[in-house]
């Protein structure tokens, strides 16, 4: 007798930043060839901008197991202008009791199973923040190279050797 495993649910979580979304999509897709099951998390400008990106309105990523979904932001369309306003602890703080409510219901549902796992951009700190308040275990992602990230993470290092200034100049 043959049984059928459930797929595991990973929700994936991008930062509402240009140039984010994409690499996190490429991933998500990655992850569904390994067979998972996705929950794809935008603001809602970002997913508005996606769904109006993809053929057929993003049916053929509902035939990949790549179910996309949004969260309010809260924003006027002149306040997503300005970055600042994407990085304020009141925008971050509205953006992870939104995500908590999403959570919730997609738990709550049964439709896809329990949430495994959530993955989120760096960038999305307030995301990974919620994952763990919520018992649910998770990872971050960067979007960019690792060497990028060792330059990151290094920076008070090189500062502190005098390899570069405070103002990044060596």
């Amino acid at each position: 007798m043959m049984t059928t495993a459930v797929q595991p649910h990973v929700v994936v979580i991008a930062s509402p930043v240009q140039g984010h979304i994409m690499p996190l999509m490429r991933f998500s897709y990655c992850l569904v060839d390994r067979g998972f099951e996705i929950t794809f998390v935008n603001v809602e400008s970002s997913h508005a901008r996606l769904i109006d990106s993809l053929p057929e309105k993003g049916k053929e990523l509902d035939d990949h197991h790549i179910h996309l979904v949004s969260i309010p932001d809260g924003l006027t369309p002149k306040e997503r202008e300005d970055p600042n306003n994407l990085h304020s602890a009141s925008f971050c703080n509205k953006l992870s009791a939104e995500l908590e409510k999403l959570l919730r219901n997609v738990n709550e549902s049964g439709k896809s199973g329990k949430i495994a796992y959530v993955i989120a951009d760096e960038m999305a700190g307030w995301a990974l923040d919620t994952a763990r308040k919520m018992g649910i275990r998770l990872s971050s992602f960067f979007i960019a190279s690792a060497g990028i990230k060792a330059i990151i993470h290094n920076i008070p290092k090189l500062i502190e050797m005098d390899a570069i200034d405070n103002n990044g100049r060596s």
